[in-house]
């Protein structure tokens, strides 16, 4: 009976947790099909990376654009932030 009455005064949470649970199993669900194999995935991989050039011409063939431009701002911020910070000691 103690149970039921901790479910009872607490049926937010629980309502919370299962439904988390729920987005996280939509989530996989979701993301493993988004990564299936396509006819550009499959053309990607006859692509052989023997260096830099091919890596890129790799990566090019199944990424889209605007996912490698906002990996090379994130780069591009990190190493601004980094130089812009080094000579400034952090404040204990």
């Amino acid at each position: 009976m103690m149970l039921y009455l901790y479910v009872l005064q607490n049926q937010w949470l629980v309502i919370a947790l299962l439904s988390g649970g729920a987005l996280v199993l939509v989530t996989a669900l979701t993301y493993q099909a988004l990564w299936q194999p396509r006819g550009v995935e499959k053309r990607s991989e006859a692509i052989k990376v023997r260096g830099a050039a091919s890596f890129f011409r790799w990566l090019r063939s199944f990424m889209p654009w605007v996912i490698i431009l906002l990996f090379a701002a994130c780069i591009a911020f990190t190493l601004f932030d980094v130089t812009q910070n080094h000579a400034i000691p952090p404040n204990w």
